[in-house]
């Protein structure tokens, strides 16, 4: 079990190069492109056009804005051989289109191959988990790097796991 919990380490998961804390973007297609395209070098992605569209079919069926300033697009695909996460902040807020949880101003973004379920969940679960807590929030918000950042999930990881 603890084999498992490892490899879906979210700060494991996390590369800097993978991480936009400056994301321009206002509107929701445009910010998950941005974010997407943090991916679009990354040899784990198959078929960058084909992921991409996934991942705006699956925020069409259902919007992934949490509340509390964070949105989870995600999608398990044939279009990813590993887990992935792209990261966008936008401190301006960006419109996710929905009503009820306002504007979005940190966008974890997660392509996951379609057999890894059970990752897969526990990332999500794991994520939004983390997320659900101000302070983490906050100090994510904050973050003056990428490198910081990731020092910052890596932290809050360990308190709940």
């Amino acid at each position: 079990m603890s084999k498992i919990t490892k490899a879906v380490s979210l700060a494991g998961l996390l590369k800097p190069e993978a991480i936009n804390l400056n994301l321009q973007q206002g509107q929701k297609t445009a910010a998950l492109r941005a974010v997407a395209s943090l991916l679009l070098q990354n040899k784990s992605v198959t078929n960058f056009d084909a992921f991409f569209h996934e991942i705006l079919e699956r925020e069409r069926i259902s919007n992934t804005a949490l509340g509390h300033d964070v949105a989870i697009p995600h999608a398990r695909t044939e279009q990813c051989t590993e887990i992935l996460i792209a990261i966008g902040r936008n401190m301006e807020g960006i419109n996710f289109e929905s009503r009820e949880n306002g504007p979005v101003r940190l966008i974890f973004l997660i392509g996951t191959p379609k057999q890894m379920v059970t990752e897969y969940l526990r990332v999500v679960g794991n994520l939004a988990r983390l997320l659900r807590r101000d302070d983490i929030r906050q100090q994510l918000l904050h973050a003056a790097d990428n490198a910081s950042f990731i020092r910052i999930i890596a932290e809050a990881e360990t308190v709940i796991s």
